[in-house]
């Protein structure tokens, strides 16, 4: 069973991830245009019509920003929980689209498309019901867990057993503090329901690797709180310093364009 995986898009000015196993194409989030997601797609031989479903995380705009043109140009299935659909449908953008083609779930509930499981699992982060996924298919599984202001022993558990994962890591603390943004936006990216600095990210990854997982991307960094090079340095040398016995490849997302493709 083939399974393929990568970014086209990471950070607070959009975000998409696109998921393949055995001819089954799925895309998790539509946060970049219309245009910008058909490029991507070319680049990795295919395009939007052969997409069987789009995954929604939750319902801000960095991760839905692209969907109503894809919603009106393709007649895809589009996964959201209740709550995601609720917030959606407070955005006018939405209010001239059918709603036939959403498939309504609930947080924690998992269901099939092809030779994949999905598993929604509830994340902490200032949205109506803002999920991660899993994403399991016989000998392969992989996550994506961004958004987030802390992470809980549940998630923990549910995300055991991965080969391979999105996971964010925001931002460095100090240059949150000290940098350029409002101080309420600075409380809520330090907050419970806000997003995961570098550290957050290591603790996480130190509590679900196993020989078995092989590569992670780190997403959706801040542009103005963060750097690449930072985050992989932070990510690795606190897994080190906490005696990982195996420490995964590192990767970075990019705010646009391909990541490294993670392959089984």
């Amino acid at each position: 069973m083939s399974f393929r995986m990568c970014t086209l898009a990471s950070g607070s000015e959009g975000n998409a991830c696109y998921a393949e196993c055995d001819g089954v194409r799925l895309l998790i989030d539509a946060g970049i245009s219309y245009r910008q997601l058909c490029q991507f797609l070319h680049e990795l031989g295919t395009d939007p019509a052969a997409l069987q479903a789009v995954l929604l995380t939750h319902e801000h705009f960095d991760h839905i920003g692209g969907l109503s043109v894809l919603m009106r140009k393709h007649n895809l299935p589009i996964f959201a929980t209740a709550g995601t659909f609720e917030g959606l449908s407070e955005l006018k953008l939405f209010e001239n689209l059918p709603k036939s083609g959403f498939h309504l779930i609930r947080s924690g509930e998992s269901f099939e498309i092809g030779p994949l499981q999905i598993t929604s699992v509830p994340i902490s982060h200032d949205a109506k019901e803002p999920v991660a996924y899993r994403l399991d298919a016989p000998d392969w599984h992989f996550a994506v867990v961004t958004d987030l202001g802390v992470y809980t022993d549940q998630l923990i558990r549910q995300m055991q057993g991965l080969n391979a994962l999105l996971l964010e890591a925001n931002h460095n603390p100090a240059m949150l503090e000290t940098g350029p943004y409002p101080y309420p936006l600075k409380i809520r990216i330090q907050g419970e329901r806000g997003h995961l600095s570098n550290e957050a990210a290591a603790g996480f990854l130190k509590a679900v690797c196993h020989p078995g997982l092989k590569a992670v991307l780190l997403g959706h960094l801040s542009r103005t709180n963060n750097y690449p090079l930072l985050a992989l340095e932070t990510v690795r040398r606190i897994l080190k310093e906490e005696n990982t016995s195996v420490i995964p490849e590192l990767y970075i997302a990019p705010p646009r364009g391909l990541s490294e493709i993670l392959m089984s």
